[in-house]
């Protein structure tokens, strides 16, 4: 378990730091700029000072926003040093102290075992703290987006919808705040902000059977949420619907064979989903300012490959842009794929499929196969592509004839001709990683924006972030 928590740690640190951190330079100055409205939020005895009890409460608590957590772990990471020892407690008195004193503001990720414990160990929670380690190992270390696996029900948008809600500080309370105690140490009350109205799920609901979701640590969060968005679902969205096939195949859990995305949202986040915006049709830097709107106000949103013929028919006109270009090898249609986060320096975006693995790949080229119907016969065409962003030919199309093709291939990727015996491919993929971080390991895949532009052409997003919808009351 030592590993596994260096590696959760790991992936905390990265999406936290180098993805959100531009916004967020944890030192002195955010010390001072929040204090005054944490002690707003936070402080119960109204003294203008933060105990380390009131930071614990605050860091796990609902209804603040990602700057303030932040800045509530730089509290905790130097309370020791910060602290007023007559108080034992903060106060702007004592960080300007501790400044003049020369003493370095530091932040890191290696407490936080220590702040759930601290959490555990108030009275209140103390019969219910081996419950609470059953449900997250690590506390909200635990509710990171590399932590959740999909495993046997076809309910991606949901395990996908929760892993980009994880991602953010914001989201990581809300889905910690879902679970309730109750008098019993083996069964927590789930409430969706969405269904208002929350079910009962024992630990033996889900530890009876192999087929609910797993996280990596082990921990019973994320099956315990899939059970009760079955059971709430059936109720509450589904009571006259019957599915024959899936009730058959799925039993009681029938509602989780192809959750509703805009259903999903509105039950995991009281927010509504816009649906169908085709990244196809924004340009790279309409598209840029998008996903830095994402990221900066926390909101959920998934990708997917949406098939013309599967589409309705009122909503093809938004899903018929052309995906001739595939930057991208493996990448399944008909399925969710969380973002994750979004590096705009970098110009890299991170997205993750809920099944924790995958086999994307990088393509280098692309080639379509096309019939052309001729007064003297059909004749086939393939559209050769370049899929290297930084080439000038990026996303060309070179109409070549089965001999050109195949003398062009031959010449330059042997290898590829030889494993396919001769047959054109449709994708030449680069080499792929065996990383720890790689795709195959962890489901997340980088792209630049003009390669998720090009790969997907479905976005679906919660209208706000947690906590943040208009007249929604949690």
């Amino acid at each position: 378990m030592g590993r596994l928590y260096t590696l959760l740690l790991a992936g905390l640190f990265f999406f936290s730091i180098q993805i959100f951190g531009a916004e967020f330079s944890p030192g002195y100055p955010v010390a001072y700029r929040y204090f005054p409205e944490l002690t707003g939020a936070i402080d119960k005895n109204f003294d203008d000072l933060l105990s380390y009890d009131e930071l614990i409460e605050g860091y796990h608590a609902p209804y603040l926003n990602k700057d303030l957590y932040q800045t509530i772990r730089l509290y905790l990471v130097n309370f020791e040093s910060w602290q007023n020892p007559v108080t034992a407690s903060l106060s702007r008195e004592s960080i300007e102290l501790a400044e003049l004193s020369g003493l370095v503001a530091k932040y890191h990720y290696e407490q936080d075992n220590a702040f759930w414990n601290a959490w555990l160990a108030q009275p209140e929670r103390q019969p219910f703290a081996e419950a609470y380690k059953r449900l997250f190992p690590h506390g909200l270390t635990s509710v990171i987006p590399d932590n959740l696996l999909q495993n046997h029900f076809p309910d991606c948008v949901l395990i996908a919808l929760l892993a980009s809600i994880a991602s953010s500080e914001t989201g990581k309370r809300l889905i910690f705040n879902y679970f309730h105690m109750t008098i019993d140490e083996q069964t927590f009350t789930i409430v969706f902000p969405g269904f208002r109205k929350g079910v009962s799920i024992q630990f033996s609901e889900v530890e009876r059977y192999s087929l609910f979701a797993k996280t990596r640590d082990g921990g019973k969060w994320l099956a315990m949420l899939e059970a009760a968005y079955a059971h709430l679902s059936k109720k509450h969205l589904n009571a006259n619907k019957r599915n024959g096939k899936a009730q058959f195949k799925y039993h009681q859990y029938s509602d989780l064979a192809g959750v509703n995305t805009l259903s999903a949202s509105e039950a995991l986040m009281n927010s509504p989903t816009h649906l169908l915006i085709n990244p196809q049709f924004k340009t790279r830097e309409q598209f840029k300012e998008l996903l830095n709107s994402f990221v900066d106000e926390e909101k959920a949103v998934i990708f997917s490959i949406l098939p013309l013929l599967s589409t309705p028919l009122k909503f093809r006109p938004l899903v018929a842009a052309p995906l001739g270009l595939r930057p991208f090898m493996n990448i399944r249609s008909l399925h969710a794929y969380s973002l994750i986060g979004y590096d705009e320096e970098k110009d890299i975006v991170y997205i993750r499929d809920p099944k924790g693995q995958s086999a994307a790949a990088k393509n280098r080229f692309t080639i379509n196969q096309h019939i052309q119907s001729l007064s003297s016969g059909n004749s086939v065409i393939f559209e050769f592509m370049t899929n290297n962003p930084e080439s000038p030919d990026y996303g060309v199309a070179y109409g070549l004839t089965e001999e050109l093709i195949r003398h062009k291939l031959n010449q330059t990727e042997p290898e590829i001709m030889d494993l396919g015996k001769g047959a054109i491919p449709s994708d030449i993929p680069s080499p792929a990683s065996t990383s720890e971080r790689s795709p195959a390991n962890t489901g997340i895949i980088e792209m630049s924006v003009q390669q998720l532009i090009d790969t997907f052409n479905v976005l679906l997003f919660s209208q706000c972030g947690p906590y943040q919808c208009p007249n929604n009351d949690y």
